[in-house]
């Protein structure tokens, strides 16, 4: 029997771009979340993870029940990669082994003909030496060039900022034609000057992270973030010229997808 979850509220109309959900809004598995989720979103992100206690990558007639919802209701997947290891570590062993991960991936996931590809660009601090930089620098430029060798369309991979600077990364997604993913909490969370890096990254934008941010904690409701910075993104990200690809509320809870929609809602009018 379908659990009694609550629907979301419908989305804002007015915004060029296509609004998304991650795969873990309710409190069930991949597969309940996606079939109560189909019809209410235009595109779902499914966060898998793999680590010696726990791994969620679905089975292959799961994989097919997904794919046939997703062409029922005409939305789309986002697949953000697990990040038990790191694609930039200086141990050929440690990379050899994500990458064999990753594989396995790409090859489950591909009858879902994802809209993108999630990579972090682990394996670097902040405070790295430029030694530090160049080394993995080279580590991760090594790193993508064996994950596109597996199929995948540059600009499908889309590389996502986190806390080190993503001028770091400009080399390794220019060079391979790679999209990025601009997560505006991470942004928040850590001090990065907004419309500087979306005039930077916004051409090459494919997916957008959207969460709140409040002293350092992020990941969490709309509703919980600062009103006039939110809007402030939103209008830049209305344009022109306008973006029109996934807006992705990453939050993990029904509570928090629900007041961050209507935190949309209220904002675009």
């Amino acid at each position: 029997m379908q659990p009694l979850w609550p629907p979301l509220p419908p989305p804002p109309t007015s915004r060029p771009w296509r609004l998304g959900t991650t795969s873990y809004v309710y409190p069930a598995d991949v597969l309940p979340n996606v079939a109560h989720l189909a019809g209410h979103t235009q595109d779902i992100e499914l966060v898998l993870f793999q680590s010696p206690d726990a791994a969620n990558l679905p089975a292959p007639e799961v994989i097919a029940r997904l794919d046939q919802l997703r062409r029922a209701h005409d939305f789309t997947f986002t697949i953000h990669f697990p990040i038990d290891r790191q694609l930039g570590h200086p141990d050929p062993q440690h990379r050899a082994a994500l990458l064999a991960q990753l594989a396995a991936v790409v090859e489950r996931v591909r009858p879902l003909d994802p809209f993108a590809y999630i990579v972090h660009p682990e394996g670097i601090t902040p405070d790295a030496t430029p030694a530090c930089v160049a080394a993995w620098q080279g580590h991760m430029a090594e790193s993508i060039a064996r994950l596109l060798d597996l199929g995948i369309a540059p600009h499908l991979l889309a590389m996502e900022n986190l806390g080190m600077p993503f001028d770091w990364c400009a080399p390794i997604i220019e060079s391979a034609g790679l999209s990025v993913c601009l997560d505006i909490g991470h942004l928040w969370r850590y001090g990065v000057p907004v419309e500087a890096h979306l005039q930077r990254w916004l051409p090459r934008t494919r997916v957008v992270h959207l969460h709140g941010e409040c002293n350092g904690r992020d990941h969490i409701s709309l509703a919980a973030t600062d009103r006039t910075r939110l809007t402030h993104f939103l209008r830049l990200l209305q344009g022109p010229p306008p973006f029109t690809g996934v807006v992705s509320l990453e939050v993990f809870s029904e509570a928090d997808t629900a007041s961050s929609i209507q935190t949309l809602r209220e904002i675009l009018l």
